[in-house]
């Protein structure tokens, strides 16, 4: 049986994700209910950091608090903390990004500029690499799909950080085929539900068996398996191969 891991989930009640609205403690239930239907074993709850309602301290205890107060109707899916940072603060702010990491590996979830990649945003991502210590990850790439060009993709995977797609980003047929290109070439990375609205179905599943039945088998594994290795800090040259 497949297990699945995914590595931007929006599922914490009163904590709003990327792009989105909070979730109710019902529709936080219930999305819950369908990852453990669709054979995730481990979700990355990655609410949006807005750092002019919080500090990162408070942002945390709040976090925690409610991925707590999930464990027990989550099991046996394991939840583990995480943050979608917006892109200025992790600029101004690179040796705070530690604590709010996909759970505790050395990568962080950031809100990328919607604009065209120009060469000081590849300087400025490849120095906020050295500075902070950490790789970051852009979230819900997809939604940059009708801003960069195909330039734009090469260029930012030279700059070495990895790209995660949204679900948006194959069970929308416009977006299939750019999709799939984009992760057979490895100029991205990860897949996870992301922003996917609460009233349209969660499909994480279904995004993962259109992956298997579209790319060679090795492909699939690679993309399937790079959450994993996400959380288990591996390097980000095991994500960047030719």
């Amino acid at each position: 049986m497949n297990y699945y891991v995914d590595i931007h989930a929006n599922l914490l009640p009163g904590l709003a994700g990327l792009g989105g609205g909070a979730l109710t403690e019902s529709e936080a239930d219930a999305r819950i209910s369908v990852f453990k239907e669709s054979n995730v074993k481990l979700a990355v709850a990655a609410p949006y950091f807005d750092p002019a309602a919080y500090t990162p301290e408070e942002f945390l205890a709040v976090r925690d608090e409610k991925i707590a107060a999930l464990t027990e109707t989550a099991a046996p899916m394991r939840i583990v903390g995480g943050a979608v940072l917006p892109y200025q603060f992790c600029m101004e702010q690179p040796r705070l990004l530690r604590p709010l990491a996909v759970g505790a590996s050395g990568y962080f979830l950031v809100d990328l500029p919607h604009e065209p990649v120009s060469a000081e945003l590849c300087e400025q991502l490849s120095r906020l690499k050295i500075v902070s210590g950490m790789c970051p990850i852009a979230a819900d790439a997809d939604r940059l799909y009708d801003i960069w060009s195909p330039e734009d993709w090469i260029a930012v995977r030279q700059a070495g950080i990895l790209l995660q797609i949204s679900v948006n980003g194959l069970l929308r047929p416009e977006n299939r085929k750019l999709t799939l290109y984009l992760l057979a070439n490895q100029y991205a990375h990860l897949i996870a539900t992301g922003s996917r609205d609460i009233a349209e179905p969660l499909g994480f599943a279904e995004t993962m068996r259109i992956v298997q039945r579209s790319l060679p088998a090795q492909y699939y594994r690679r993309v399937k398996n790079n959450a994993g290795m996400v959380l288990s800090d591996a390097e980000p040259s095991a994500f960047l191969q030719a």
